[in-house]
């Protein structure tokens, strides 16, 4: 990671560091330190105006180890620091969970993309890394994003050899990391991980309805991705990991196979990760997973629906999806399949499961 670092501080145009002081971004802070690297690295931190209090004492603590650090705070847009309750008085405070794009636009979207606008770098640091999963899993060291070089030194480090950096060089972290929490986001939908769960496993819950209605949902998603050239777009850095080791992941590519063939009884279950009241239902439905993985009674299958699109065959088959997240029970008949919607109303693990049996 040093190489890269020294590395890329040559390449011509200016180079910034993004940093959410994590410990995959304090390694990073103190590597440039170490190198002689920080003082004319900028480090841009956007605060969403709802971060825990400990991570803003975090910050305080880091420019005071590191002093030659030159760090820049961006806020939403027309907003100032600490003004977190104006915010939630102007967008309601629960914007975060009825429309999470729209919370994640404002609150880091926007920010970061007027950032990259006023320090007008070549290069941008970030602290991603492959173990991280998700989207993240065959990232590379070096990419492209909205014509710039985006730099992951960390990108092929896993957790434990992080927290080893961090123990042998003193560097400091959040205190809620030794409190439970893995990866820290905002207050309100953020919660400390079990021992197994995946990284990032913790962030995005939890919200409190039932489903999300596709068509607006998706037409805002699409405007957000098309917004201009200048790097004003929604990243997959802003996009929810919702895990789901039980799952089978289907796509446009294995989707005749694997769901107008299938060998069994499958539920598949047709999601956006961008979907708060997806978010909230993804624990119970890896539950669900792992209890009919065990029975047999059924495949769990689901589908993304931020990243692919449902392909013709699926309209042909009779899939009709309305809103998110939906479940079909796909059932295998001598022709073709026969399909059961799941009813919209109680979707707790107990009462999807004795549906999936009856």
């Amino acid at each position: 990671p040093q190489e890269i670092l020294q590395w890329a501080k040559r390449l011509p145009g200016g180079v910034v560091q993004f940093s959410s002081f994590g410990p995959s971004g304090m390694v990073i802070i103190d590597m440039l330190d170490k190198l002689g690297l920080l003082e004319s690295t900028p480090v841009v931190l956007i605060d969403t105006l709802h971060l825990f209090p400990e991570s803003y004492q975090h910050v305080n603590n880091v420019t005071k180890h590191y002093p030659k650090m030159k760090l820049s705070i961006f806020y939403p847009k027309d907003f100032l620091k600490g003004e977190g309750s104006r915010f939630d008085e102007s967008y309601g405070k629960d914007l975060w969970k009825n429309d999470f794009e729209k919370y994640s636009y404002l609150t880091k979207v926007e920010p970061t993309a007027r950032a990259l606008r006023f320090l007008g770098p070549a290069v941008w640091i970030t602290g991603r890394r492959r173990s991280q999963g998700a989207q993240r899993e065959k990232m590379q060291m070096l990419e492209k994003d909205a014509g710039r070089l985006k730099i992951n030194p960390l990108a092929f480090w896993d957790l434990d050899t992080v927290w080893q950096y961090i123990h042998e060089h003193q560097v400091p972290y959040n205190a809620l990391h030794d409190r439970g929490y893995s990866s820290i986001g905002d207050v309100m939908n953020t919660r400390p991980t079990a021992p197994g769960e995946a990284e990032r496993a913790g962030r995005f819950g939890s919200s409190q309805e039932t489903e999300c209605a596709m068509h607006t949902h998706l037409a805002r998603l699409s405007a957000q991705k098309a917004m201009g050239s200048n790097g004003d777009v929604l990243s997959e850095d802003d996009v929810p990991h919702l895990p789901c080791d039980a799952c089978l992941e289907v796509d446009a590519q294995n989707f005749d196979e694997v769901v107008l063939k299938p060998k069994q009884d499958m539920l598949l279950e047709f999601y956006s990760p961008m979907c708060g009241h997806c978010a909230h239902f993804a624990p119970s439905y890896a539950q669900i997973a792992q209890f009919l993985g065990h029975s047999g009674d059924a495949l769990a299958a689901r589908m993304d629906l931020y990243h692919h699109q449902v392909p013709r065959s699926a309209k042909a088959a009779g899939f009709d999806i309305q809103s998110f997240p939906t479940l079909i029970l796909v059932r295998p008949t001598q022709s073709s399949v026969k399909l059961v919607t799941y009813p919209r109303w109680r979707r707790d693990v107990n009462t999807v499961l004795s549906w999936v049996k009856e």
